[in-house]
């Protein structure tokens, strides 16, 4: 043991200091989307504040000359709270939101601009309170300039001191730093690659340390790859090995169907979220549901209305779909397409399809086609969040040509879903295989932080028609 630790130190160079000591070590995706929303909240109580303390009547004074007038500390709460939560449903708590300068101030412009509206709006019609306009303005104005200092100084930080990370196997595995090259660069991250060859002898310390690598990337279902012992030589180095699941894992908050083998299944359905799953979960099911088809239902029967009088057949339409561990059950929601849309057979929804009718095209658009859908929820059929549930007719050709696209049914099947506020309308199989990696990470990461998560983002999806 100590003649292999002296070998290691001697293919070191002597200014080396260790790959994860420094801030090169610091990636977008270190940051989690919750410390994104503390420190939004944190910013925009700030500036609220400090709106209080530039108003020209200190706080005793308006209280006297204006009963009406909210106070600074509830203000400065629903000011940092709105402002938080806008930010987390346009985006910006994701490691991949938007870095271009300008674009990067206008999203901080919006969340500032709806979160402060909406914050005026409910002090007047609920609490029959007001705030005084230079108040606002100042708040509105320091929310935008603080969320957008704070990530230029956090970006700039990142892709200054960039992370190396290097891709070691089979030509054709190492192919993907170069994909990665591109959308990597905006996280601060550079890739480098090296090519391996059955039965070639590489010194994969040296190459790591020459190329300064923070980072290494294989993969086990390679053809190819470096030998247990050259792999434990660089922790020794303290630099990171990961597999290339894990890395896309971290990275894109997706896991590639294709890079993971039975050994990551059986590991996934570890129950490490035992009580959400099977009683916390449901429980929100229910009372979420339930309030959502109370406030929901007169638009409900409006959708209902137009439905029936834009073309002739039935007002809901019912599907066979395949449930929690391929149960069959019959899913719910407004038709959107003419009576016979499938009078040939079963056949994939494309984006512009023509069989969907005018009213139609709006129901999906602002997704109120899946309005009944809540009623397949608080029957035990669905949940508020899950993978979307597949048709049994596309299901075995799916499970036969994408590696473990079964594996999605160990959950039950949602109304939205990781897959459906991240990617877009699956019509072919090449799109389900981007999906089935996302409800992966679903599935494996399931929790009561996720589902909040997913449900805050669906807002922001409505537009978009996602399914």
């Amino acid at each position: 043991m100590s003649n292999d630790t002296v070998s290691v130190q001697r293919s070191v160079p002597a200014d080396w200091t260790g790959a994860n000591t420094s801030t090169r070590n610091i990636t977008l995706s270190n940051i989690g989307p919750w410390a994104w929303f503390v420190c939004d909240y944190a910013i925009a109580y700030a500036f609220a504040a400090f709106a209080f303390s530039l108003s020209p009547y200190s706080e005793d004074i308006q209280q006297v000359l204006f009963e009406d007038h909210i106070d600074r500390l509830p203000f400065c709460f629903g000011a940092g709270l709105l402002v938080a939560l806008v930010a987390h449903i346009a985006g910006l708590h994701e490691p991949n939101q938007g870095r271009t300068s300008l674009k990067l101030l206008g999203r901080c412009a919006m969340v500032s601009g709806i979160a402060v509206l909406i914050l005026n709006i409910e002090l007047l019609m609920v609490h029959y309170l007001t705030v005084g306009r230079l108040i606002t303005f100042y708040t509105f104005i320091g929310c935008t300039v603080g969320l957008f200092v704070i990530r230029a100084l956090v970006v700039g930080l990142v892709v200054r001191n960039q992370y190396v990370v290097g891709f070691v196997g089979s030509e054709k595995f190492v192919a993907k730093a170069d994909d990665l090259s591109d959308s990597g660069s905006t996280q601060g991250l550079k890739t480098v690659a090296l090519v391996m060859k059955k039965g070639e002898e590489v010194d994969l310390l040296k190459w790591a340390v020459d190329n300064r690598v923070n980072q290494i990337v294989v993969d086990p279902t390679d053809t190819v790859s470096p030998s247990q012992p050259s792999l434990l030589s660089l922790m020794n180095i303290s630099l990171t090995v990961s597999d290339y699941s894990n890395f896309v894992e971290k990275l894109y908050q997706r896991i590639p169907s294709d890079h993971i083998n039975a050994q990551w299944v059986i590991k996934c359905q570890e129950e490490h979220a035992v009580l959400y799953k099977t009683a916390i979960k449901r429980a929100l099911d229910i009372v979420i549901a339930s309030i959502a088809l109370v406030l929901l239902l007169p638009f409900g029967i409006i959708a209902a209305i137009c439905v029936k009088l834009d073309s002739p057949g039935p007002i809901v339409f019912r599907q066979t779909r395949v449930g929690q561990f391929g149960r069959p059950f019959t899913m719910l929601k407004l038709r959107t397409m003419v009576k016979e849309a499938e009078k040939e057979g079963a056949q994939w929804a494309a984006k512009s399809d023509s069989r969907v009718t005018p009213v139609g095209q709006f129901l999906r658009k602002s997704r109120l086609d899946e309005i009944p859908q809540l009623l397949n929820v608080l029957a035990g059929e669905m949940s508020l969040v899950g993978p979307r549930p597949e048709r049994p007719e596309f299901t075995p050709k799916l499970e036969s040509q994408i590696p473990f696209f079964v594996h999605r049914v160990l959950v039950k099947p949602g109304i939205t879903g990781w897959a459906q506020v991240n990617s877009g309308y699956a019509a072919t199989e090449a799109e389900s295989a981007t999906k089935l990696s996302f409800d992966l990470y679903y599935v494996k990461n399931l929790s009561l932080g996720l589902d909040l998560r997913v449900l805050l983002r669906t807002i922001s999806s409505f537009a978009s028609g996602s399914r």
